[in-house]
């Protein structure tokens, strides 16, 4: 299936349609508030009005139990090996890393370049205790994926009781 993508459009305006995208859902939000009071349980979200994707990224995560282990993915794409740190503290896998993309375009008559970078960190509580020296982590092709042994389940074994 493939993943949609974001591209910035400028308007008649000359905003980009993401800008007018979240100039919408805070126009939805705020008339919400105004019909439910104050109490509305969505936080207040504001981006700059120079936000942009760079800015918001926060990899995407599949969770799922295979062969035993709980499998994590994350897509990492265009993120370098060594800009990528995965730890496992107090119960919670941490992913952090940097980003950073570099575009270049040269043509006889143009000349552009963009450079876009920022850092990303995900974590996630898990619910078994495991020795951290037991977790694996690979990354390939953009996609980093985290293996965690789930402990056996030790099931009790039923004890007679004499009766006196």
């Amino acid at each position: 299936m493939a993943e949609a993508t974001t591209v910035p459009v400028k308007s008649s305006n000359g905003q980009t349609a993401r800008r007018e995208s979240l100039d919408t859902f805070d126009r939805l939000r705020e008339e919400m508030e105004r019909f439910f009071g104050e109490s509305w349980p969505w936080p207040r979200m504001r981006l700059p009005k120079q936000a942009d994707a760079a800015m918001a990224w926060a990899p995407r995560m599949d969770v799922f139990e295979k062969d035993g282990d709980l499998i994590v993915k994350a897509e990492l794409p265009g993120v370098d090996k060594k800009d990528i740190q995965v730890s496992y503290d107090q119960g919670d896998l941490e992913i952090r890393g940097e980003r950073k993309t570099e575009s270049e375009v040269k043509e006889e008559n143009y000349y552009r370049m963009e450079r876009s970078a920022g850092s990303f960190y995900r974590r996630m509580t898990l619910p078994f205790e495991v020795p951290a020296e037991k977790i694996s982590a690979e990354y390939k092709d953009g996609v980093l994926q985290v293996r965690i042994p789930k402990p056996a389940e030790v099931k009790p074994e039923p004890k007679k009781i004499t009766v006196g």
